[in-house]
């Protein structure tokens, strides 16, 4: 059995992505809307725990160097083990950007098949060593391989962002077709009310959600908003006051009188969100 050299780890608190993944634990609940799941945000948050995730987990390892190969141990505790003659490595000085300061220090960069792992000596007690080891056991070389697994999961995670961006798109645009089509066929459905409050989104305050007493799950959007801003702020000046909207069949038919089942765009891109077409 090869007699143990050196061993080198990173534990999971070692490095910023990891703290950024602590950090947005809570992002997810985002996704949660009066009870219900919108994946409204939910490309993007995909997109942005992917990434984190990644890189936080990639950098958590252990490796132990042996005298003719080289264990490489992943946060799951996967266990990998390559041949010395198959790993390279090269060292640099390095300028490193602190919060604080600039700091000029060394850069040791170990080339695995698939892995690339990059040490900095400010961050090593032992780096001297660890160097040492690397010119013993590995072969120096400046070459910069292509991490071929690196750039198929930014490709996967580009490709699946940009897929659930289309599939968000198209959902919106089919709720929106199914109100069209229904107020063609029957027409407006008109709903009264009693006026609780509202609260401004968008950028500039661009768009209103309106909530009344009777529909707490619910929040009343207008689509004409911005050309009769006016006309909403003046209707909307007094609590408990009695309104009525104008509202596709679609939804009076699925949210209000739940009379026809949801679909999956319904259920699952802004449910709580009603759109109105009239105000009185």
């Amino acid at each position: 059995m090869s007699e143990e050299k050196f061993e080198f780890k990173r534990s999971f608190f070692d490095n910023d992505f990891n703290l950024a993944f602590i950090s947005i634990l809570g992002l997810p609940f985002i996704l949660l809307k009066k009870g219900s799941i919108d994946l409204t945000f939910g490309s993007i948050i995909f997109t942005i725990y992917s990434f984190i995730i990644y890189f936080s987990f990639s950098k958590v390892f252990k490796i132990i160097i042996l005298d003719n190969e080289t264990e490489l141990i992943n946060i799951f505790g996967k266990k990998i083990v390559i041949s010395n003659n198959k790993i390279f490595f090269s060292e640099e000085y390095y300028r490193k950007q602190t919060k604080d300061s600039v700091i000029h220090t060394r850069k040791l960069e170990i080339q695995f098949p698939n892995n690339k792992i990059t040490i900095y000596k400010d961050d090593l007690l032992n780096y001297n060593e660890l160097v040492v080891y690397c010119k013993e056991k590995y072969i120096q070389s400046d070459i910069k391989k292509i991490n071929v697994q690196f750039y198929f999961f930014l490709a996967s995670i580009i490709c699946s962002g940009i897929f659930f961006f289309i599939l968000t798109k198209n959902c919106f645009e089919a709720k929106n077709q199914d109100n069209l089509e229904s107020i063609q066929k029957i027409g407006y459905v008109k709903i009264e009310g009693t006026f609780n409050d509202y609260k401004n989104i968008g950028r500039s305050s661009s768009q209103i959600l309106i909530h009344l007493k009777e529909y707490p799950e619910f929040e009343f959007s207008p689509n004409n908003f911005l050309q009769n801003q006016s006309t909403y702020y003046k209707k909307l000046n007094t609590k408990g006051e009695k309104i009525t909207f104008y509202i596709s069949p679609n939804e009076y038919s699925k949210k209000i009188q739940k009379s026809i089942p949801l679909t999956f765009y319904d259920k699952y891109f802004e449910y709580y969100k009603i759109t109105t077409y009239k105000l009185e």
